[in-house]
């Protein structure tokens, strides 16, 4: 038969059991580990709305930052092209318009005319 005793006793979890039993941890981290992990869902709790906004606005910005770098890279390399053709008087006869659309097509894997 179990004894009263037996019964008051909660069982430990079992990282508790491993790291501060087992391995022989000092009990104080334990204690500290307790009040940081009490004092973050309290704090949690009160500031769930401001969280949920600062997660959604940092997906919003990881997820618009690769379309704003390449569209970025791109206008560099047109804009590269654009002054390369001009300096090097390719496209004589052509006008402004004709002059970025080469430079376009070559960035986005055309070739340049000879």
């Amino acid at each position: 038969m179990k004894s009263n005793s037996d019964n008051n006793q909660t069982k430990l979890p079992w990282w508790v059991e491993l790291l501060f039993v087992q391995i022989g941890l000092p009990d104080s981290w334990l204690s500290k580990y307790l009040k940081k992990k009490k004092q973050a869902i309290n704090f949690i709790d009160e500031n769930k709305k401001y969280i949920v906004y600062s997660i959604i606005i940092i997906a919003g910005v990881l997820y618009i930052y690769p379309i704003v770098r390449y569209t970025s890279s791109s206008t560099s390399c047109i804009d590269k092209t654009t002054k390369y053709l001009k300096s090097k008087n390719i496209n004589n006869s052509q006008n402004e318009m004709d002059t970025n659309s080469l430079a376009v097509g070559y960035c986005h894997g055309g070739s340049l005319p000879k």
